[in-house]
């Protein structure tokens, strides 16, 4: 979803007539888009965002105390220090959505912080901060409206314009989707619903995304057939569960969805994550095996092999739920299986990890993303004691590693 993210929002300031920098030096503006599902991620875009303060001090970024006496005695210092200074540097996604008003008030430099929801607001918050910076200050004027700045740090879309923060929950503008840009020649990722309104015990995606947003199916055909005009014929249909799509106003579900799509003249292939197990049926299975173009393969994620866990997860199925939905699955589509799992979950025995390791034995997925649990606060989870030692998590993680790299190396 992320990788989608980027790619319009990329389009969007190509059709306003920017150009991809080379490197994030030569960049005028810097965004980065991040991700809340594991707290090393968050951790490492921390980490990248600090090495971008330096665009903002001393003569690659704003005027230092000293700056004044400096720039009487070197035009060019001034002059590439002013450019510096003009840099817009953005933190966006749902990391800004999860920790922004914090990240806001303790790094100055980040002039834009915005929520998933205010993507296609992005490029209009640029050209206001652009624009804020573009007049010759002397460092006496700089150091006065820097003051102001400072003074209010929540200050949004007036203070100058200077740093601009929206965390607001919102629809998403259909325009977001408009720009044809596409990374790939022959593909392209078509997102049909944004959030999640499930609220699995360990997930941050609702508090960070919002809930679950369906769009609207005309716009969604839409998109496929201009992309197809763009001789794009392989689809990717995204959403956090693609199960859960459902349009009100034209009664539409997910399956219905597939079908109208299926039907698109020059559609070549056409895939779609993620899946939730509570609400995949066998109708799903039966449009998968009845197409020429739905590609034979279903990612779903189990998390847990254990009962006991599962319902701590708040995921709504069963072990045996599990394995029956997949062998259904198989015998309807022939088709083959991934799935995420998560290792150390809050109480997690041995035992109930010797469970999630006989389902996989016992499935046979063709791949398998399988992640330590860390805490996300906001959670349900995040009130439960991480009580797994990071040693066991590691021996676990690296067993069932092990385990599906023989697993998938077996499958054609």
């Amino acid at each position: 979803m992320n990788d989608r993210d980027s790619e319009a929002l990329l389009g969007l300031f190509l059709q306003k007539g920017y150009i991809q920098a080379k490197s994030e030096k030569d960049a005028e503006v810097i965004l980065v888009n991040t991700c809340s599902v594991r707290d090393h991620a968050e951790n490492r875009a921390l980490s990248l965002l600090g090495t971008y303060k330096k665009f903002k001090q001393g003569t690659e970024g704003r005027w230092t105390k000293d700056e004044g006496q400096k720039m009487k005695s070197s035009n060019v210092r001034a002059k590439r220090s002013s450019i510096a200074s003009r840099k817009v540097i953005g933190l966006i996604g749902c990391m800004a959505k999860n920790k922004g008003d914090e990240i806001f008030s303790k790094m100055p430099y980040i002039d834009l912080i915005c929520g998933p929801s205010a993507f296609f607001k992005i490029p209009e918050y640029v050209e206001r901060i652009k624009r804020s910076k573009r007049s010759e200050r002397s460092p006496e004027r700089l150091k006065e409206v820097l003051s102001e700045a400072e003074g209010r740090p929540k200050g949004v879309e007036g203070d100058k314009g200077l740093r601009i923060k929206d965390l607001e929950d919102r629809d998403r503008d259909e325009s977001f989707y408009d720009s044809v840009y596409r990374k790939e020649p022959d593909h392209a990722q078509v997102v049909i619903s944004t959030g999640c309104s499930n609220f699995c015990a360990y997930c941050i995606v609702p508090h960070t995304r919002g809930r679950l947003r369906p769009r609207n199916p005309d716009k969604i055909i839409a998109e496929i057939k201009e992309n197809i005009k763009q001789d794009r014929r392989k689809i990717t249909l995204l959403g956090q569960n693609v199960n859960d799509y459902h349009f009100k106003s034209q009664v539409i579900n997910f399956v219905e969805l597939l079908r109208k799509i299926d039907k698109i003249e020059g559609l070549e292939e056409l895939d779609f994550v993620t899946s939730h197990p509570k609400n995949t049926c066998q109708e799903l299975f039966k449009v998968m095996a009845e197409s020429d173009k739905i590609k034979k393969h279903l990612h779903l994620p189990f998390q847990s092999g254990s009962n006991r866990i599962l319902k701590l997860m708040r995921r709504g199925y069963s072990r045996e739920e599990y394995i029956e939905l997949t062998n259904q699955y198989k015998q309807i589509t022939g088709g083959t299986l991934g799935t995420d799992i998560i290792i150390g979950f809050p109480s997690e025995t041995e035992e109930d990890f010797n469970q999630t390791k006989s389902l996989v034995e016992e499935v046979g997925f063709k791949y398998a993303f399988i992640f330590k649990y860390s805490p996300r606060l906001k959670t349900k989870a995040a009130e439960m004691v991480d009580d797994v030692l990071e040693k066991v998590k590691s021996r676990r993680h690296k067993k069932l590693l092990d385990l599906q790299k023989e697993i998938s190396a077996s499958i054609k």
